[in-house]
């Protein structure tokens, strides 16, 4: 049986997780606004660093998790340098020193 205080940390819980949820939800639905209301642009691109983050984590159970972040860096006609976070199908597509056309829409990755 809860006291009061066990109930009342509960709700506080409740409430901060799904603060928490809603935040993240609202971010992902921004994002997503921003880049369908970006243009599509197309430049002369080149893959200049193909990047594997993984980050392995074991719980007190000793259960494994490992997640891994797929990022390719382009070089711009311009000089300059633009990233992004991509599926392993186009991370294995893509050479690293390819140059083509680059075609993305705000942080979205499209085509090269």
């Amino acid at each position: 049986m809860l006291d009061k205080y066990g109930g009342v940390k509960m709700v506080v819980f409740q409430l901060i997780f799904f603060v928490i949820l809603t935040l993240i939800i609202l971010k992902a639905i921004s994002t997503y606004v921003k880049n369908e209301n970006s243009p599509v642009i197309s430049t002369k691109a080149q893959l200049i660093s193909k990047r594997r983050n993984t980050n392995t984590q074991t719980d007190a159970n000793g259960i494994m998790t490992t997640t891994e972040t797929l990022i390719l860096i382009f070089e711009l006609d311009t000089g300059s340098e633009i990233k992004f976070f991509v599926g392993g199908r186009v991370y294995k597509a893509i050479l690293e020193n390819e140059g083509g056309t680059l075609t993305f829409q705000g942080t979205r990755f499209l085509k090269v």
